[in-house]
């Protein structure tokens, strides 16, 4: 049945990825994947850094009189912790109004001072607004800079404001400590963060239905991808034969099902090699751009890169189930991709071949749509969304990932994966012969269909 497989196989796996395009695409795409990652990451490290170390530039004043409306005796002293030049030797003077802070400022001759005046609205909130004397050297540029130290130390400044006293601060700064408990550990006073195995649970049960979701979104992101992209090839590979006089040596030559066969895993070979030639490279570029950024930015803590640098902690991937989900995506793509090679059997021309690809495109986007209305947790998904084939390959390696799967359900979701993509190729090779013999008539299903039972 599958005579000479090897030598269409050879031909067509050849052909694709000798095509410069294809080479083209390949080496661009694998670099940018490399580089972007670690050129973000660096980024956003540099970015963590540069936050961590800015100082608010110095607002030039020398003494500030405070006019506060919203509590008598307050203290601004407090101000004088802002991490910016010059902040910590600004004296504050509490003053009635602005008039009198005004005429103090006049008196003096001073030209690096200012009036703050501090008010609140009826919904008790906190206003500042500063005040600049005639003859001042300040400029709103150097108001603006004060602003950045009130939203800075925000909470310190409403403290002042109120007039709150240290001691008060103190208070209700205390941390409150809190423990957890199971009905066994309440009774023997074990709290659940000793038991560190419990806790890592509990830590991976509250994030499961993001990542369940995250997984996948992203294997029915890959699977539309591929197979859109390496389906349309596939069914042009299989047609472009009819149109020339090659045919019927082939067929004498070659088995029908060898050479559907050997043309779909030949483009899909190709395919899937570029592809996962991409995710090294962006896996690659991602742990390079960690690396780099620890080197470089120690002390940056950026949130993206702590994420990545703890994302192995948190015990999801486990090696055995990443390869039975890589297993099962690739045969979810070859099931797929076995309907592109339908496609290609019952149509007679290229036109003919792009109208036809609708029939791999309808079947995955109505199994997506079967799979989101399940919505985030796998792990309550009816069990015939892992049997049926179309499904289970968008929904199988989440659950496999996740280990939410039974033995049994996973080898059987498998199984039938293997098993309907190998009778479509097989079914795809009959089509392909039987329209073969048919030249010149038009292609369709219906015409496949009455053709195969005429000659049955």
């Amino acid at each position: 049945m599958f005579k000479n497989f090897d030598k269409v196989f050879k031909f067509t796996f050849h052909n694709q990825v000798c095509q410069k395009g294809f080479k083209a695409l390949t080496i661009v795409l694998a670099v940018i994947l490399f580089v972007l990652p670690v050129a973000i990451l660096l980024l956003l490290s540099a970015g963590a850094k540069k936050d961590q170390g800015k100082k608010i530039e110095s607002c030039g004043a020398t003494k500030i009189y405070v006019a506060n409306e919203v509590a008598e005796n307050t203290d601004f002293n407090l101000m004088k912790a802002v991490d910016g030049d010059g902040y910590a030797d600004i004296t504050y003077i509490t003053v009635p109004t602005v008039e009198d802070g005004m005429k103090q400022i006049k008196d003096a001759g001073e030209k690096e001072s200012f009036v703050l005046h501090v008010t609140k609205d009826d919904k008790e909130n906190i206003s500042a607004d500063i005040v600049l004397p005639e003859g001042s050297s300040l400029n709103a540029d150097k108001a603006e800079h004060y602003f950045e130290a009130i939203k800075k130390m925000e909470m310190m400044f409403v403290v002042a404001a109120r007039g709150i006293s240290m001691e008060d601060v103190a208070e209700v700064s205390r941390t409150i400590e809190t423990d957890a408990f199971d009905t066994a550990g309440w009774k023997t006073g074990k709290s659940l963060y000793e038991d560190k195995k419990k806790a890592d649970e509990q830590n991976n049960e509250r994030i499961k239905d993001v990542f369940s979701l995250l997984v996948t979104m992203l294997v029915c992101m890959i699977m539309y991808f591929v197979v859109l992209a390496y389906g349309a090839s596939i069914t042009k590979n299989i047609v472009m034969e009819k149109s020339s006089k090659l045919m019927d040596t082939l067929l004498i030559s070659v088995k029908p099902e060898a050479m559907v066969f050997g043309k779909l895993t030949g483009v899909l070979t190709a395919g899937l090699l570029q592809f996962f030639l991409w995710i090294a490279c962006l896996t690659g570029g991602i742990f390079a751009g960690v690396i780099l950024s620890d080197n470089l930015f120690p002390d940056a803590h950026a949130p993206a890169v702590v994420f990545l640098k703890s994302f192995g902690s948190m015990d999801l991937f486990r090696p055995v189930s990443v390869i039975l989900a890589v297993i099962v995506l690739i045969f979810g793509i070859l099931l797929y991709s076995s309907f592109a090679a339908f496609a290609g059997a019952i149509s007679s021309t290229m036109e003919q071949a792009a109208s036809n690809q609708g029939i791999f495109v309808i079947i995955l986007v109505v199994s997506y749509l079967l799979v989101l209305t399940q919505g985030a947790d796998i792990s309550t998904a009816p069990t015939w969304l892992f049997i049926c084939p179309f499904t289970a390959a968008l929904i199988l390696p989440t659950g496999l990932v996740l280990g939410t799967l039974s033995t049994t359900i996973a080898i059987t979701g498998v199984l039938v994966i293997v098993v309907i993509a190998l009778a479509m190729v097989i079914f795809a090779g009959h089509v392909y012969k039987a329209m073969a013999l048919y030249k010149g008539t038009s292609g369709g299903i219906g015409k496949a269909l009455k053709i195969l039972s005429t000659k049955n």
